[in-house]
């Protein structure tokens, strides 16, 4: 915040990730409008209740802002009669990110350059609901309360008795009998004994569900039932340590995945860059008007969407209209005025109802990612065990470090890094299909942090082969199959992995058996990439034990050759439990092969079926 004596203009960084902006041109240069306003909202309540010391003034400016929308200046003069200039910018502040207040800004030179002035400021619509909720009818709550312990605790006799007397009592006592809360502090008793319901009900299913999760779908937000878990555990008669094995705490983060919930939007953003290709050339007219009769499709899913999340229908009622011009405007042939206006509108007008969607509370919690714990970090990524509430499950969720790290790392915005990534992604989602190959579940790639997921893993190779030490050498070899037919396939599409080794082997315990899958394609070589970093580094990448020599002296000269060497160092570890460095010192029965796999490159196996070929002299293949 910009804050002088002479100047009380409240003023924003646009490139602050708690804020969204939306600018409006109406024909200038630069936008003529500017309103503000948080990403997120997680209740009035929750931000004035922070430790910044702020709460007065804040409670000030929403009380003021209840009865309706203020000019700036006067609401300033107002304000600063009561408390400091700084009080007051730091309080609007932290509403404007907190997604409490909205502030609309002028433009005072939209035809030469941005001169940004504050003009109204007025409560978020999020906080007016808040504001305008009815108060909850007690008995019915008591009520909805006591079906769902019924529902939850059916077979838990002793303990669901004790919470129907809580609910009889009205009033929820530890174990002496002092009184902990009453039901006229609805929040808190009903998260003690949902929370209670919940515990013993996963417990005795051997499930697993985060904290965070149960407290989306009690209260529409993530942290209320977390405040509440030491009285959930005494009454529980447990540690919160052991109720943190069922009712999972979460690292305080989460992954926005909103872009799942308003698919419909980026496949019409995507069907409209093709229709401005062809609309470049006036000879494409058919395939145009093609293209935009299937584009009806999408705008039907769009309804649906804007129906189930958006309470205002005027912009997509606009974007129909435009769309039906369009149509108009290529069956006519006016294809100048189709490129140059309508469909810059169109396109226009999808961003704004993307961003719509996207404030949208119950998009957030429907979709986003909880962020549970790191289970693995690389030389540009992490990846975390995250849950999905889309689907209700557990996954596995690589996630690329952020340009600040690349540039205090590194020195570098991490471009390299971004395009890699972006390669991974392709690789595993478009041109790499197998049963022995990681699958990728979701992708986010719009913005920073980019991230996609996968099935969560039992173990990986390196974790299963320290904690199976007497493992059969059959079951070794079973596992070893798996993984070259993994690497075989990719290699039959052209692509080279450069980083095979036990912590990139994926394990999957089925009912019946170990399911293996080579992941982190990083490192993988794309031969038909146009990528200029392709191989052109070698800092941090790759396992050294298990990477081609001739690779670590020069990442852009390695080969399909690269990854049978990885292979024969693998062999060696699957049979030997030992690292490959020890293969001199300590022999297995099939010596041979992986001397020769990790010989120079003249003298190794030249292809994975030479490689087969010979392994099949000491195990059935």
């Amino acid at each position: 915040m910009n804050i002088s004596n002479f100047n009380l203009n409240f003023t924003i960084d646009e490139n602050h990730p708690g804020i969204q902006l939306e600018k409006i041109y109406k024909g200038y240069l630069f936008p003529v409008k500017m309103i503000a306003l948080g990403r997120f909202f997680s209740g009035i309540d929750a931000s004035l209740n922070k430790p910044h010391g702020k709460k007065v003034v804040m409670e000030y400016i929403v009380n003021t802002l209840s009865k309706g929308q203020k000019q700036y200046k006067p609401f300033v003069d107002n304000g600063i009669r009561k408390f400091t200039w700084p009080e007051l910018s730091d309080a609007l502040e932290i509403l404007l990110v907190d997604g409490i207040i909205q502030v609309t800004f002028r433009n005072q030179r939209p035809r030469k350059g941005n001169d940004w002035l504050p003009s109204f400021v007025l409560l978020d619509p999020r906080a007016v609901d808040f504001f305008s909720k009815k108060k909850p009818d007690i008995a019915l709550e008591l009520d909805l309360i006591r079906s769902l312990v019924n529902q939850l605790l059916s077979n838990s006799t002793a303990i669901r008795l004790k919470l129907i007397d809580f609910l009889d009592n009205g009033a929820i006592t530890d174990e002496l009998g002092t009184q902990i809360v009453d039901h006229t502090s609805l929040e808190k008793f009903k998260s003690i004994i949902l929370g209670i319901s919940h515990y013993f009900n996963l417990k005795e299913q051997g499930r697993t569900v985060p904290i965070r999760h149960l407290s989306n779908q009690m209260w529409g937000q993530s942290k209320i039932l977390a405040k509440y878990k030491k009285e959930i555990a005494l009454l529980s008669l447990t540690t919160i340590e052991k109720l943190d094995t069922v009712l999972l705490p979460d690292i305080n983060s989460s992954l926005d995945y909103s872009l799942v919930a308003i698919s419909s939007i980026e496949e019409l953003h995507q069907q409209f860059v093709h229709l401005s290709n062809f609309l470049k050339s006036d000879d494409q007219a058919d395939l145009a008007l093609e293209l935009v009769g299937d584009i009806r499709s999408s705008i039907i899913s769009l309804k649906v969407q804007v129906q189930d999340y958006h309470n205002n229908h005027d912009l997509l009622q606009e974007f129909v209209m435009l769309y039906d011009t369009l149509i108009k405007e290529l069956e006519e042939g006016e294809f100048i005025n189709a490129k140059l206006y309508t469909l810059k509108k169109i396109k226009q007008l999808l961003i704004t109802i993307k961003n719509q969607l996207l404030k949208a509370d119950n998009i957030k919690l429907k979709f986003e990612l909880i962020v549970l714990d790191q289970i693995g970090k690389g030389a540009f990524a992490r990846v975390y065990k995250v849950f999905d509430p889309e689907v209700n499950e557990f996954l596995a969720c690589k996630v690329l470090f952020p340009k600040s790290y690349f540039i205090q790392r590194h020195g570098n915005d991490g471009e390299e890094c971004i395009l890699r990534f972006k390669r991974e992604v392709r690789l595993l989602t478009k041109q790499l299909q197998h049963d022995n190959i990681v699958k990728v579940e979701k992708i986010h790639m719009e913005s920073s942090p980019f991230w996609f997921t996968m099935p969560l893993a039992t173990c990986s190779l390196h974790d299963w082969l320290k904690n199976n030490r007497d493992a059969s050498e059959e079951m070794r070899i079973e596992i070893f199959k798996q993984i070259v037919s993994g690497v075989k396939y990719m290699h039959g599409k052209g692509k080279f992995h450069r980083d095979l080794a036990p912590k990139n082997i994926l394990l999957y315990q089925t009912e019946d058996d170990l399911n293996v899958r080579i992941a982190d394609f990083g490192l993988a070589k794309d031969p038909e990439s146009l990528s200029l970093f392709t191989g052109k580094s070698k800092r941090d990448y790759g396992h050294e034990d298990y990477t081609d020599p001739e690779q670590l002296n020069s990442l852009a000269d390695s080969s399909n050759l690269s990854d049978i060497y990885s292979l024969g160092a693998l062999l060696y570890n699957v049979l030997s439990n030992k690292p490959p460095k020890k293969r001199k010192y300590v022999k297995v029965r099939c010596q041979k092969v992986i001397t020769k796999a990790m010989d120079i490159r003249k003298n190794r196996y030249q292809t994975v079926s030479e490689f087969e070929e010979d392994l099949a002299e000491f195990y059935t293949y």
